[in-house]
């Protein structure tokens, strides 16, 4: 994880360190790029979902979830699905205007997205006068 962020303020809740660190970059983002930022992952996200569920389909259905959960973790290990997702993830940066780094920081949050960490947060954007933001776009 390539987040870098300085470490001020002590934190209401515990993270682990790579969380710890998206929340402190994400924090330092203007308001208009933390938005993008956090638009570029909502896309990225349902472009991967999009493409997994497809690959399902195709590759019997996952008609239990002992299969499913199969062909879900099977499709995250083609090459394909790499090519694909470094495809969208070059177009998703150039069309937000974002970096890899900012980009990574949004998928790291959205893997606790709980209100707890939210709130963390926008205690930071607030304590740095970046602007609170909703993690629910």
């Amino acid at each position: 994880m390539i987040c870098d962020g300085h470490m001020s303020d002590t934190m209401t809740t515990t993270f682990d360190e790579e969380t710890t660190a998206a929340i402190a970059a994400f924090a330092e983002l203007d308001f208009d790029t933390a938005m993008q930022a956090l638009r570029a992952e909502a896309d990225y996200d349902r472009e991967r979902d999009q493409w997994i569920s497809s690959y399902i389909e195709e590759n019997g259905g996952g008609a239990d979830d002992a299969q499913y959960d199969a062909l879900h973790a099977e499709a995250k290990t083609t090459p394909e699905f790499a090519q694909f997702m470094d495809t969208v993830r070059r177009e998703l940066l150039d069309y937000f205007g974002v970096t890899d780094d900012q980009l990574d920081c949004v998928i790291v949050l959205r893997h606790d997205d709980s209100d707890e960490l939210w709130a963390e947060v926008n205690r930071r954007r607030t304590a740095l006068g970046t602007g609170e933001v909703r993690g629910d776009l």
